[in-house]
C-alpha cells in the first residue's frame, strides 16, 4: 500500500528527529551483542549468529530486518569455562551442579562484528561495525566487560517508490537519497553463573539527516539497561526473569519484561512483554551445543493490531 510508505516518510522528514532508529529485536536476550559491544568474546569459542525479522505481517512496506554477528575471544585457554549469563540458552551452565562448579573466566580480550540490513518501505538502513571488549575477572564468580564498537552506517531513500501529492514531491526529489555516517557505540557488562547486568549506548554521535529541503532530522543516541537473574527448579530446570529499559530522545523510556524457562539449556520456552507494543512467545533449542535455533512471534498490541498479523523472528547460531 503506497499510503504506508508515504505516511512513513512524511512523519520522518517532518518531525526533525528520527526516533527509534535502531531496529526492534525480540530475542536480544539470546544475542545481546546486538545492543551491547561488551558481549564480544564472552563465549569460549567463535560464535556466529544470523537473524531475520519480519514485522507487522500483512502490512505492506512494514519493517524487515536481517543481521549477522560474530564473536570470538582472544588470549584465552579454551578449556576454561567462560559461561556467563549473556546467553542462558547456549552457554555451558545447564544444570545446578555446573552452576556450583562455575568460576569466572580469566582476563581476556574479545572481538566481534555486526552487519545489519533494515528496511521499512522505501527507507533502508545498513551498517557494518567492528567491536572490541576486555573481560576482567572479579574474583572467582564474576566478570566485568568493557566494550566499544565503531563502523559506518548508510541510510537511503528510494524516491521512485514514493507517490506524493502535488507540490510535495519536488521537495524530496531535489534532496539527496543516500546518507553515510559514522556509527559508534559502547557498553559495560557484569556477568556470572546466575546473573547479568549491562548498560550500553548506541549511535553515540548525533548526525544530521535530510532528504528534503527545509526539513532536517537527526540521528540520536539510544540508551539500554539490561539485567536478569536465574533461579533453579531442581537440578535441570531453571527460570530467568529479565528486564530491559530503553531510552531514545525525545520518546519516553520503554520497558521490556522477559521470562525464560530452560531444561539443561538444551530447550527453552519464554515470553516477553513490550509496553504498549507487543506480547511475544519464544521457543528455542540447541543441538550438541554447536547449533542453536530460536523463534519468536510477537502479538501486536498497538493500534496496528487491526491491520497486522504479528511479527516473526528467527535466529540461527553456530559455535565452534
Amino acid at each position: 500500500m503506497r499510503w504506508f510508505a508515504f505516511l512513513f516518510v512524511v512523519v520522518i522528514i517532518s518531525t526533525g528527529a528520527l526516533a527509534q532508529q535502531k531496529p526492534q529485536y525480540t530475542q536480544y536476550m539470546q544475542n545481546m551483542q546486538v545492543i551491547n559491544p561488551a558481549l564480544s568474546g564472552i563465549y569460549h569459542g567463535i560464535y556466529v549468529k544470523a537473524a531475520s525479522r519480519n514485522q507487522w505481517l500483512g502490512l505492506e512496506s512494514a519493517p524487515k530486518t536481517n543481521y549477522i554477528t560474530v564473536s570470538a575471544p582472544l588470549n584465552i585457554d579454551k578449556d576454561i569455562l567462560t559461561a556467563g549469563s549473556a546467553d542462558f540458552g547456549i552457554e555451558d551452565v545447564g544444570t545446578k551442579d555446573e552452576r556450583d562448579s562455575y568460576y569466572a573466566s580469566e582476563n581476556h580480550h574479545g572481538i566481534g562484528m555486526m552487519v545489519l540490513d533494515d528496511r521499512t518501505g522505501s527507507l533502508s538502513r545498513a551498517s557494518a561495525n567492528l567491536t572490541y571488549a576486555y573481560h576482567i575477572a572479579l574474583g572467582d564468580m564474576a566478570n566485568l566487560s568493557l566494550g566499544v564498537g565503531a563502523g559506518i552506517g548508510r541510510i537511503s531513500l528510494n524516491v521512485q517508490e514514493l507517490r506524493f501529492e502535488d507540490g510535495f514531491e519536488p521537495l524530496i526529489a531535489q534532496g539527496n537519497s543516500i546518507r553515510w555516517s559514522p556509527d559508534v557505540n559502547a557498553g559495560v557488562y557484569l556477568y556470572g553463573a546466575n546473573f547479568f547486568a549491562g548498560v550500553s549506548m548506541q549511535q553515540i554521535m548525533k548526525q544530521k539527516v535530510s532528504f528534503a529541503q527545509d526539513y532536517q532530522s537527526e540521528e540520536v543516541p539510544h540508551y539500554f539497561f539490561t539485567a536478569g537473574y536465574r533461579f533453579w527448579l531442581g537440578q535441570d530446570f531453571s527460570f530467568m526473569p529479565s528486564v530491559m529499559l530503553k531510552y531514545v530522545e525525545p520518546l519516553p523510556s520503554s520497558i521490556d519484561l522477559n521470562l525464560k524457562v530452560a531444561f539443561r539449556n538444551n530447550v527453552w520456552l519464554g515470553g516477553s512483554y513490550r509496553k504498549k507494543d507487543a506480547f511475544s512467545a519464544i521457543f528455542g533449542f540447541t543441538v550438541s551445543k554447536v547449533f542453536d535455533v530460536g523463534y519468536a512471534y510477537d502479538f501486536t498490541q498497538s493500534e496496528l493490531r487491526t491491520v497486522s498479523n504479528g511479527t516473526h523472528e528467527l535466529v540461527l547460531g553456530v559455535k565452534w
